[in-house]
């Protein structure tokens, strides 16, 4: 009997990524989200899919955003009773959205344009400019043809389009923020001050920047994140900055509370609560790996003169460090993911990263999953896989990359003298 299951085993010491199997499975991925992405919207009935979700997920939220922006009313966002009105306006036959608005008022100036739109059309206009967008920045990082083929087609990518969230605009701006800031300082200082729409996943970029010394791109991110606040509370009124703080201290709350939606998040105090740990329990794993992502970042930075890994390491790092982070917004790790295969191809893949590699294009297939108290955060699994990759090619490729001189020094202070 265990012959016969040895016999049947897979040997992934002979797995191959071959361009063949790669373009099939690509292939087919593609046409599997196309097809049912037809026949649930060729079955809505107004914004409503046959499951009662809106055509475009949170691309609502957005909408409801813009129109009240431009009508002057910015700061009632905040309020959840009054943003459930405003998304009710919009979709009338859904019963409850339960939605709340934590981005901060700079995201206004992003979405207030959106409101000269009729709903359908500003969302093929938002997912289509920003998926663009996303490719010229893969594009720009020396990702071509299969590559950008493969990215298109990426489950992680199929989340991020069907769900009209922001996961290819702040992908784009991560890549370009986390790849030129000493080519191009004043393009990557621009767009780590634009990735302040979200802050939380632009949380590594001062370490990274202060690090490797990068002042000019820096300078112009500081100098661009002030004038992009001043600017919207000048355009949307000052009140909403308050307003926003409130949002943001009600959505920690509710986060400790375990009340968000835990099983769509990828992010390790998601991952701790969703395995039944306690609040406090989870809030020391979340810290002890955002200050091991902000180590490691740092001393790539500082070390480490080749951009693509630098560039790996920080977009790798985003979600151990962000507070909360969702399952749509993984396809940002399609840059580092994208950069370890081509080094492979170049340099020589080592053991088991084909697998990897694999694991981390696929397992978004699993998320969000079916709504839970416990479980597994697949998209955490995601993030650890990629993260776990990007160090152990770094490692591999710049011995000494992550010594420690406190390390170095606790090791010679421990062999015995020599006689």
């Amino acid at each position: 009997m265990y012959g016969r299951w040895a016999a049947a085993r897979i040997d992934f010491s002979r797995y191959r990524l071959t361009r063949q199997r790669v373009l099939v499975v690509s292939a087919l991925l593609l046409a599997v989200a196309a097809a049912v992405t037809a026949i649930q919207f060729s079955a809505a009935s107004g914004l409503l899919l046959p499951n009662g979700a809106v055509i475009g997920g949170d691309y609502i939220a957005f909408y409801a955003a813009g129109q009240a922006a431009l009508a002057g009313d910015a700061a009632q966002v905040y309020d959840p009773a009054a943003f459930e009105a405003m998304l009710r306006d919009i979709a009338p036959l859904r019963e409850r959205y339960g939605l709340t608005w934590q981005y901060p008022p700079t995201y206004f100036l992003l979405l207030a344009p959106l409101a000269f739109l009729a709903y359908a059309p500003g969302y093929a206009l938002w997912t289509g400019a920003s998926a663009a967008g996303f490719l010229a920045a893969m594009r720009g990082a020396g990702m071509k043809g299969l590559f950008l083929f493969v990215i298109v087609a990426a489950p992680s990518a199929f989340h991020a389009a069907i769900t009209g969230q922001n996961g290819f605009l702040t992908g784009a701006l991560l890549a370009v923020a986390a790849l030129y800031p000493d080519k191009r300082p004043v393009a990557a200082g621009l767009a780590a001050a634009l990735l302040t729409v979200k802050p939380q996943l632009g949380a590594l970029i001062p370490v990274a920047y202060l690090a490797a010394g990068c002042w000019r791109a820096f300078g112009v991110a500081a100098a661009g994140a002030l004038a992009l606040a001043a600017l919207s509370a000048i355009a949307f009124g000052p009140e909403t900055w308050p307003a926003f703080f409130e949002g943001l201290r009600a959505a920690s709350d509710s986060l400790g509370a375990g009340l968000m939606p835990l099983y769509k998040m990828a992010t390790p105090f998601a991952g701790a609560r969703l395995a039944g740990l306690p609040v406090e329990a989870a809030a020391a794993i979340h810290l002890v790996c955002a200050l091991a992502a902000m180590i490691s970042v740092g001393l790539v930075w500082r070390r480490v003169r080749d951009a693509e890994l630098r560039a790996a390491a920080l977009v790798a790092g985003v979600f151990l460090v962000a507070p909360y982070g969702y399952y749509y917004e993984l396809i940002v790790l399609a840059l580092p993911v994208a950069l370890l295969v081509r080094r492979a191809m170049e340099k020589g893949w080592l053991p088991h990263e084909q697998t990897l590699i694999t694991l981390a294009f696929l397992l978004p297939l699993l998320t969000p999953g079916e709504p839970r108290r416990v479980g597994v955060a697949w998209g955490l699994v995601v993030v650890l896989v990629v993260a776990a990759s990007v160090v152990r090619r770094i490692a591999h490729e710049q011995k000494g990359a992550f010594d420690l001189p406190f390390l170095r020094f606790a090791s010679a202070a421990s062999r015995p003298p020599a006689d």
